[in-house]
């Protein structure tokens, strides 16, 4: 669906009253076109501003990454009914096999908002995600059965096995299958009933990325956390949990929240001298660093453009290669955060996104999830956070 009459009235109203930058708003849409989504949905003030399905329909699509967001409310939802006491809850009072060596430091927290020193692989598919007509017999028992890599609560690193052990958290703790919980207490209230999960053999939702849902549904989530967790003048989640998951959770990563990443006026990365001897301590390949030496000390204004960076050095599959000579666990970057927080989002694999400013009482979201990408050449829409901020930040 495109401008249409009406729309077009909304957009003038809301234009003249919230002074939308719609130079800003025409390269969204243009943006948006450019690299092959699936949907974009911009709605604010609860009244539609853009909508487009690029000659598709809202079916049902993987938001991949993106659903850990709804995996943090599950947990919020745990703490609402009083089935867990805390986030400081450790692992192991439910599963009592961690209640030994250090694995019985780690908290319910610490695996929201990736600190559990978990060992692991930021990308999912060298691990949970092997290739078609595969899966996973069981993601909750390999998660368990991870060694750590890192003291809990000493490091941050973007851990998938964390995440997918939270399905069997919310298990243990309701009684409920993953699936079930979040369908009794987030999509029968909302009214959402067109969605599918990816489960492992063994039935488990793969929490780390389970989800399966169309954009309009996946919308109501942003509305939802706007709305202080009301949708339909009923307290689906508690004003408390939103409020604590939308704030950074930890000061190894200013930009964590639970299981929410926080918006920042800017995110600069750089490879300060700190970086380049803890790389050097890795013992990477000297053709690796001298290769890589020119950018040392250099500040990217966006981490948009610190990845398209390392495309150029590396080319696809730079994520591959700064893995095999720094390992899963080291920091590619030193991160520079703003102070100031523009809002939200949830972000997933092929540029899935929901994003909500509620300054702007904003909410909008872009969803991909087709053969054919390009990611090298932009279709993960990496500025599109960015760019909902400034729709009305003139």
């Amino acid at each position: 669906m495109r401008y249409l009459a009406t729309l077009l009235f909304l957009f003038s109203a809301t234009l003249t009253s919230q002074r939308m930058d719609k130079t800003i708003l025409d390269q969204i849409i243009s943006l948006s076109k450019e690299y092959h989504s699936d949907a974009l949905i911009i709605i604010q003030n609860d009244t539609l501003v853009y909508e487009d399905f690029y000659d598709k329909e809202d079916i049902p699509r993987y938001i991949s990454s993106a659903g850990k967001s709804i995996t943090g409310l599950a947990i919020g939802k745990l703490l609402d009914l009083k089935l867990i006491d805390s986030l400081d809850l450790p692992v192991h009072a439910l599963f009592p096999e961690w209640r030994q060596g250090k694995k019985r430091d780690v908290t319910i927290k610490m695996l929201l908002n990736h600190t559990s020193g978990l060992q692991n692989y930021s990308n999912a598919s060298l691990e949970l995600e092997p290739p078609p007509d595969y899966k996973v017999d069981d993601v909750i028992k390999l998660a368990l059965s991870a060694e750590l890599s890192n003291t809990p609560g000493t490091h941050f690193s973007y851990n998938n096995k964390a995440v997918a052990l939270l399905g069997g958290i919310v298990e243990k703790a309701s009684g409920l299958p993953f699936d079930t919980f979040v369908a009794k207490y987030f999509y029968e209230p909302m009214n959402i009933d067109q969605y599918d999960w990816i489960k492992d053999r063994s039935g488990n939702a793969t929490t780390h990325g389970a989800f399966v849902i169309t954009a309009k549904d996946f919308m109501k989530f942003g509305q939802l956390m706007l709305h202080n967790g009301m949708y339909n003048k009923e307290q689906i989640i508690s004003k408390s949990w939103v409020s604590q998951s939308t704030q950074s959770s930890t000061d190894l990563y200013k930009k964590s929240g639970l299981l929410w990443w926080l918006l920042p006026k800017y995110h600069k990365r750089i490879i300060d001298q700190e970086l380049i001897n803890l790389w050097k301590s890795k013992k990477p390949a000297p053709s690796f660093l001298k290769k890589i030496a020119p950018i040392f000390h250099q500040e990217f204004e966006t981490n948009a453009l610190f990845h398209a960076t390392l495309r150029e050095f590396f080319g696809a599959n730079y994520y591959a290669e700064m893995s095999r000579n720094l390992g899963q666990d080291t920091l590619w970057a030193q991160h520079i955060i703003s102070d100031e927080i523009m809002g939200f989002y949830a972000e997933g694999y092929r540029g899935n996104w929901l994003v909500v400013i509620p300054k702007y009482q904003l909410v909008a979201i872009r969803m991909a999830d087709h053969d054919g990408f390009e990611l090298e050449n932009g279709d993960s829409f990496e500025k599109f956070p960015s760019l909902i901020t400034q729709l009305f930040s003139h």
